[in-house]
């Protein structure tokens, strides 16, 4: 089992050698390594990054706010949390 999870490692880092020295040689040439369609497919994603981002943080400050409220929690009377707040 260690010989195949080895030789794997090796494929990996051979196809990493290749996709490497191609890319290299593709800017050298001033080609880009991107296709225009791979550009659009990254930039949608750092776009789609930024937006989970801020959703996140949105969500925590609300998350943030509620908990210092005291809000009583699921299956959680109004009472029981405010019980829970004076202990």
């Amino acid at each position: 089992m260690t010989a195949v999870v080895i030789a794997m490692l090796l494929c990996v880092a051979a196809g990493l050698v290749v996709v490497g020295y191609v890319a290299i040689e593709a800017r050298r040439d001033g080609r880009g390594i991107w296709t225009p369609e791979g550009e659009e497919m990254i930039a949608h994603a750092r776009r789609q990054g930024e937006h989970l981002v801020e959703r996140g943080e949105r969500l925590g400050r609300r998350t943030a706010s509620t908990v210092r409220r005291g809000r009583p929690g699921p299956g959680e009377e109004p009472q029981q949390a405010a019980e829970a707040e004076q202990q």
